[in-house]
C-alpha cells in the first residue's frame, strides 16, 4: 500500500458504504443476508437469506443487444488502476470482477450464456475515454470503482449503456439511477446517523469534544455532510480541519498538539488507513489518548494494523459487510473469499472488492430473470425492480433499486491486535429513521 492514497479512497469507501443504525428502543439486529423489510423492533436476527446464486446452465440464445450473442455478455469494468500517485488506487474493484467472472462462468455463465470481461483502466482521469469504449462493445459496467466517474455521465446517457458500479465517486453519479443501479446506495441528499448514536450512548463527554479531519475533494464532501448530521443528533465539534493528501507523523504533530491542547477526546479521520496509522504513532509520541477513534471500513485492513501497530488498539470501526473473520456465517462472502484467492493469487479482500462482487451478482440476477430477452433498456428495468438486497448475504440489507440507502451498520474494535466485533452482537444493527436527509 503506498502512503499516499489521495484520501479519496477513504471518501469513497464512505460513499458506496455508510450505513447506520441506532442503540434506542426501536432497534433491531439482522442477521448476514437478512429480511430488508422494515426492523419489527424485536431485537432478534432476520432468517438468513434463502437466494441462490443467479449463475447457472440455461438456454438462452440470440444477438439481443450490443455485446450480447448466443453464448456469451460482454462487460466491462471500469476502474482507476495506473494512477501514478496512487498505483492500483482502485485494483480491488477490478481484481473482484475478474475473481466473480471466473466463479460465474465456472457454474455455466448466466442462463448458460458466458461471461467476458473487458477491463478498462479509467487512471483516474479518464473515465470518459473509458466509458466511451465500454459503449462500443460492452452490454454493461459492473463493479466499476472510478473517483470521477460524473465524468462519463454524458457518453452513458449518450449509448444507453448500464452501470451496476462497486462504488460511486461523485455525488453526481450516485444520484443519477437512469443508468445506474448499486448493490449499496449512497444517495448524496441523505445521511446515516446510527454510528454517531452509538458514540453518544457509549462516550458521551467525547461526543461533546469532538475533532474531524478530512482530506481534499470527495473526503471532505463526506465529512461535511457526517459533521453537520452528527451536530444534529448531539456532538459538538470543537476541531473541524482540513490535512494535506498523505499526512507523514510530522504533519500530524501540530494537528496532535492542539487536539491535546484543546481536550478533543472524539477523533475522525477521513483518509486513507496509513494516515490514521500515522496519526496514531504521533499521539502515542505526545502522549494523547483520546477516549474515542473512530474509522470508516476503509481501514478494516491488515495494512492498517501492520502500519499502527500497538497503537491501533481500540480503535473503533464501523462496516457494512459481514467481517471476513466470519465468513463461515456467510456462504457467499467463503465464496468470494475463495475465488479471489484462486484468481487472483496475492490479492486483499476488502470492502470495496465485495461490492463489486455485489455488483456482480446483482448485474445477473437481472439479468437471469430476463433469459433470452435480455436488452439493456430491459436489463435496466429489471434492475430497478429489486428493492430488497444484500449481496445473497454479504453485506447490510439494501434497495437498490429505488436507491435507497440502508439503515444497518456493525462496530468491530482494534483487540490485541486483531479485529474483533464490537456491536452488535451477532449480525447488523438496524433502525428506522435512521437515514436522515442533508
Amino acid at each position: 500500500r503506498m502512503r499516499t492514497r489521495l484520501g479519496v479512497l477513504i471518501l469513497v469507501v464512505g460513499l458506496v458504504a455508510a450505513a447506520c443504525g441506532s442503540r434506542t428502543s426501536d432497534q433491531a439486529t439482522v442477521a448476514p443476508g437478512g429480511d430488508t423489510g422494515s426492523p419489527s423492533g424485536s431485537g432478534e436476527p432476520a432468517q438468513q437469506s434463502t437466494l441462490e446464486s443467479p449463475c447457472g446452465e440455461g438456454d438462452a440464445s440470440g444477438a439481443t443487444d450490443i455485446g450480447v450473442t448466443d453464448d456469451s455478455i460482454t462487460i466491462a469494468n471500469v476502474a482507476d488502476i495506473d494512477v501514478p500517485a496512487v498505483p492500483g488506487l482502485f485494483q480491488q474493484n477490478q481484481e473482484a470482477m475478474e475473481a466473480f467472472v471466473a466463479y460465474c462462468n465456472s457454474l455455466g455463465g448466466v442462463n448458460g450464456r458466458e461471461l467476458v470481461l473487458d477491463k478498462l483502466d479509467s487512471k483516474l482521469t479518464e473515465h470518459l475515454q473509458a466509458v466511451e469504449k465500454a459503449c462500443t462493445s460492452a452490454f454493461a459496467m459492473v463493479g466499476n470503482g472510478s473517483l470521477f466517474d460524473d465524468a462519463g455521465l454524458p457518453a452513458q446517457q449518450e449509448c444507453g449503456i448500464p452501470s451496476v458500479p462497486g462504488i460511486t465517486g461523485s455525488p453526481a453519479a450516485s444520484g443519477d439511477t437512469t443508468l445506474m443501479v448499486q448493490p449499496i446506495p449512497n444517495p448524496p441528499d441523505s445521511w446515516v446517523k446510527g454510528p454517531g448514536l452509538y458514540v453518544i450512548d457509549e462516550a458521551p463527554n467525547a461526543a461533546k469534544n469532538a475533532a474531524m479531519f478530512a482530506a481534499p475533494s470527495a473526503a471532505r464532501q463526506q465529512a461535511d455532510r457526517q459533521v453537520d448530521i452528527y451536530e444534529q443528533i448531539g456532538f459538538d465539534w470543537i476541531i473541524d480541519d482540513d490535512i494535506g493528501i498523505g499526512e507523514s507523523t510530522t504533519d500530524w504533530q501540530p494537528r496532535v498538539k492542539s487536539m491535546n491542547d484543546k481536550g478533543a477526546e472524539y477523533v475522525y479521520v477521513q483518509a486513507e488507513d496509513v494516515d490514521l496509522a500515522n496519526f496514531l504513532l504521533e499521539a502515542e509520541t505526545q502522549g494523547y489518548a483520546p477516549e474515542w477513534i473512530d474509522a470508516g471500513q476503509q481501514v478494516y485492513t491488515d495494512a492498517f494494523l501492520e502500519a499502527a501497530g500497538p497503537t491501533a488498539e481500540g480503535v473503533h470501526i464501523y462496516v457494512t459487510t459481514v467481517p471476513f473473520e466470519e465468513a463461515d456465517t456467510s456462504e457467499m462472502m467463503q465464496t468470494y473469499l475463495d475465488w479471489l484467492e484462486k484468481t487472483v493469487p496475492g490479492a486483499s479482500p476488502d470492502a470495496l472488492g465485495v461490492q463489486s462482487w455485489s455488483a456482480g451478482l446483482l448485474f445477473a440476477t437481472a439479468a437471469k430473470a430476463l433469459g433470452s430477452d435480455l436488452t439493456q433498456e430491459k436489463l435496466m428495468d429489471e434492475l430497478h425492480s429489486i428493492t430488497e438486497w444484500d449481496g445473497l448475504g454479504m453485506h447490510v440489507p439494501a434497495n437498490p433499486g429505488e436507491n435507497i440507502g440502508t439503515n444497518c451498520f456493525m462496530y468491530v474494535q482494534v483487540q490485541d491486535g486483531e479485529f474483533v466485533r464490537e456491536f452488535p452482537d451477532e449480525g447488523f444493527e438496524c433502525a428506522e429513521g435512521n437515514r436522515v436527509p442533508v
